[in-house]
């Protein structure tokens, strides 16, 4: 018989905040106080495979089980079963998070059926975790809001930024600036790296990095202020979990991004911000002498570190899109703009009947047969080197992706691009196009995609958009949405084509 639990708790904490501490598994031990310790086993995109040992119980008895955990930061939804089930035949667990006027909503619920020979009926069983899950709740409630007291911006004892008065507020955001340089010189030097294995004295890390000790210490102490590192009472500087996304081991680090932040082909442009308000027009002419695309051309270094950062930073969820996209339903995929090839390889190796079609500019083309080969799918993809805007695009796909193209453009742009796309579906209605970007989320929300936007009018003269401009500029150019996308978020508008409005 299949048993359940089902409990929440209301969390006064912002929701990043709540998502990412009740997310860090490694971290665990300092927020439930029944695990004493976690063996991370396993990473595998987003889900994480590790054993947790309790605390010995009241007779002395120490538990240890092994669980997969994958987290959906869309949706902000967990899926969780233990792999070793013990005393249970499955044990499944689901954490929804659910923003209030109040704080964080987050509810845990529990379906399990117990073994015939266990010593514990369900009955008993959900009686316990019911009691138990009552009483951790209630833990890491208490530990989550004197965290987010604490938390850069607040004006707790200890707390890291400058405090909660506005004034203070809009202080610590003009050192905008400057943090982002104390940040990326944290990269360049590879700090995080450094301090991962335990705290490193001034002195050890001036001489790992070729640093001046003096310099060195103002900038680990800016850091620690902000929450990136931790001073300790010798004087040694640690890691932080904020400081951990620096590292370069970790394949879903920020490095890339942070480092491609400080090149001049985006602080120059950004530096003429003022330009683009006042002209609606990328400020990369007046500072860079050029278009973005141009500029690129004539500077390949640049171009092709541009190019390894977006790839990069684009695989991060290359399997949570391709859930939406199915590749398993179709025969022919088309993916136009498609970089070196790697979502269209992932694709492929979902889909093991299906060819593709790679659609990019010649240099791009050419180096996708590395890609293409070493995933195992080059000859099922025709390789096509051309201009999506004067080109004429392939007309024998029932499946076509733009993944972070559109983006790049203003609407009438990509009106074009959209509009060549339906004329290559022609009367096929089954056919699919599938938009890889950002949903920017309305009103006053954080979304990362509103400082994107500031990126694609400052260097491209494109836009992130919101629900309601995709669908006018999709219903423009002959495609409607199937389902209503999801804000705030990377995430896949499936369209189909119908008559345009």
């Amino acid at each position: 018989m299949t048993v359940s639990t089902d409990n929440e708790i209301l969390v006064d904490a912002p929701m990043e905040l709540v998502w990412e501490h009740t997310n860090d598994v490694a971290g665990w031990p300092d927020l439930f106080t029944e695990y004493a310790a976690v063996e991370i086993i396993e990473r595998d995109g987003p889900s994480v495979m590790f054993r947790l040992t309790t605390h010995p119980d009241e007779q002395g008895n120490v538990w240890s089980w092994v669980s997969r955990r994958t987290p959906d930061p869309e949706t902000r939804t967990v899926r969780a079963h233990r792999v070793e089930t013990g005393p249970f035949v499955f044990m499944n667990i689901s954490w929804e998070y659910r923003q209030q006027t109040a704080g964080v909503l987050m509810r845990w619920t529990q379906e399990f059926a117990m073994r015939p020979d266990s010593p514990i009926g369900e009955d008993a069983m959900r009686d316990r975790i019911n009691r138990g899950t009552v009483e951790q709740m209630a833990h890491i409630k208490a530990v989550l809001e004197d965290r987010a007291r604490k938390a850069p911006g607040t004006d707790g004892s200890g707390g890291y930024g400058p405090g909660d008065l506005h004034a203070q507020r809009l202080l610590y955001l003009t050192c905008g600036m400057r943090l982002a340089a104390v940040v990326s010189t944290l990269a360049e030097l590879g700090v995080a790296d450094l301090t991962a294995s335990g705290p490193r004295s001034v002195t050890e890390l001036a001489t790992a990095t070729d640093t001046v000790p003096d310099a060195l210490y103002r900038l680990l102490r800016c850091a620690a202020s902000v929450g990136i590192l931790e001073e300790q009472p010798d004087g040694r500087f640690a890691s932080t979990p904020l400081g951990d996304g620096l590292r370069a081991d970790d394949p879903y680090s920020l490095l890339p991004l942070v480092l491609h932040s400080t090149r001049s082909f985006v602080t120059k442009p950004f530096g003429a911000l003022a330009h683009s308000i006042r002209t609606g027009e990328p400020a990369t002419v007046p500072t860079l002498g050029t278009d973005i695309w141009r500029f690129f051309e004539d500077n390949p270094e640049d171009g092709a570190r541009f190019d390894r950062t977006m790839t990069t930073l684009g695989r991060w969820e290359t399997e949570r899109h391709l859930d939406v996209v199915g590749p398993e339903r179709f025969g022919r995929i088309a993916d136009i703009g498609g970089g070196q090839g790697h979502f269209l390889a992932a694709a492929l190796r979902r889909a093991p009947d299906a060819s593709g079609v790679l659609f990019e500019r010649p240099y791009a083309v050419k180096a996708a047969a590395e890609v293409l080969d070493a995933q195992g799918v080059a000859e099922r993809v025709t390789r096509i080197a051309g201009d999506f805007f004067t080109d004429p695009l392939p007309d024998d796909c029932d499946a076509y992706v733009l993944k972070a193209v559109l983006h790049n453009w203003p609407d009438e742009r990509a009106a074009e691009l959209l509009t060549a796309v339906r004329g290559a579906i022609g009367d096929r209605r089954e056919a699919r196009l599938f938009i890889v970007e950002h949903v920017v989320a309305e009103g006053n929300r954080w979304d990362h995609a509103k400082f994107l936007d500031l990126d694609m009018l400052v260097l491209f003269g494109g836009r992130e958009r919101r629900p309601g401009e995709w669908r006018r500029l999709l219903a423009r150019c002959g495609f409607a949405l199937v389902d209503r996308p999801r804000e705030g978020h990377w995430t896949v508008l499936e369209c189909r084509p119908v008559e345009a409005a």
